[in-house]
């Protein structure tokens, strides 16, 4: 290798096969924040989120109305969003999860989770 080329460390999601480096010489983590092994693979933060909506409507038949897969999925991204990081503030989740901040509190009550802090 030549002074000129830089060696990485770099990791790739299972799912979506995004790609994420550190260079040589920089304190690369053992795995990306957020990023987590499991069944075999190493899921992005992005592709966790759609693994628990997915598992949220796989039970429902095929032919389930898309309404109510819809309800299921967000439900089941809120739910992750919520057990993975409870003392994250309320518009936090609800912006990861593409819903409103009263759907986040709505969630917290059905989970048992008390509301976290406005401010971080």
């Amino acid at each position: 290798m030549t002074e000129t080329e830089i060696r990485t460390v770099a990791w790739t999601c299972d799912r979506c096969a995004m790609t994420i480096r550190w260079a040589e010489g920089s304190q690369a983590p053992k795995q990306p924040d957020h990023w987590v092994k499991e069944d075999g693979g190493i899921y992005c933060l992005a592709c966790r989120r759609e693994r628990a909506a997915e598992a949220g409507v796989a039970h429902l038949p095929d032919d389930a109305p898309a309404a109510d897969r819809q309800k299921l999925s967000s439900w089941a991204r809120l739910e992750f969003e919520i057990r993975r990081d409870p003392t994250r503030p309320d518009n936090h989740i609800a912006k990861a999860c593409r819903t409103s901040t009263p759907a986040v509190r709505k969630a917290r009550g059905k989970l048992g989770v008390p509301p976290a802090a406005k401010y971080n």
